[in-house]
């Protein structure tokens, strides 16, 4: 599903040129649960960047779904965010003036799904995260995890057939960050495609494999990211 081979990432600030990524390659097969581990500024959000066709990478090649990201124009690599990856970010970046409801239809208004389907599947997805009762709720009428719950919906309604989630669990409380690890872990069963970010090794622990960054290189396991330092 998402193939990257020798990926690189550079940018300069001033005068000093920043290796973000440094020739990564991972693949990712379709129903995968995979986690992403590494500490603040080990590269790891710039690597879900060029995942998620958010960022172009600088050298080496990004195959999602089969299709080579590089040769995509602009028009195609937003089509390609809109149809095939669902994202979830630690901000739950839903609007406050909206329902819940409406927060998870938003984004197949963009695609022209008509208004019943969209509603439908909207609905559907609300259902799906536990929060079929809830879904006429403002985002200030609900919790943390509620909300996380909406804009993971969001990312179900639109029919994504990748989900990457950019520390998801990083503002909520304990509990609340359990509950969501179980429905992400309920998603991964249920053959979606998961990449998850994350800095909490007990988070990424849950997922089906863990991979770790550390200086923008990519490491198959604990004991190679400790040999490397």
């Amino acid at each position: 599903m998402l193939q990257l081979s020798h990926i690189t990432k550079t940018y300069y600030v001033g005068d000093e040129v920043v290796h973000a990524i440094a020739d990564v390659s991972l693949h990712v097969r379709p129903g995968e649960f995979v986690a992403i581990c590494g500490p603040s500024g080990s590269g790891k959000t710039t690597l879900m960047n060029v995942m998620g066709c958010l960022d172009l990478p600088d050298g080496g090649s990004y195959l999602l779904d089969g299709t080579d990201v590089a040769a995509c124009s602009d028009r195609e690599l937003s089509h390609i965010r809109s149809e095939k990856i669902g994202f979830v970010f630690q901000q739950f970046n839903l609007l406050e003036q909206m329902s819940a409801l409406e927060n998870v239809e938003l984004p197949m208004i963009y695609q022209r799904v008509p208004q019943k389907e969209r509603t439908e599947r909207a609905r559907a997805a609300l259902d799906q995260v536990g929060l079929g009762r809830r879904m006429l709720h403002r985002p200030s009428q609900l919790s943390g995890g509620q909300q996380q719950r909406v804009a993971i919906a969001r990312a179900l309604a639109s029919g994504a057939r990748v989900i990457l989630a950019d520390e998801p669990t990083g503002n909520l409380d304990s509990r609340s960050g359990n509950d969501i690890m179980r429905l992400i872990c309920d998603l991964a069963g249920q053959e979606h495609t998961i990449v998850l970010i994350t800095h909490n090794q007990e988070v990424a622990g849950m997922a089906g494999r863990t991979v770790y960054v550390l200086d923008g290189r990519l490491y198959e396991s604990r004991e190679e990211v400790e040999s490397a330092l």
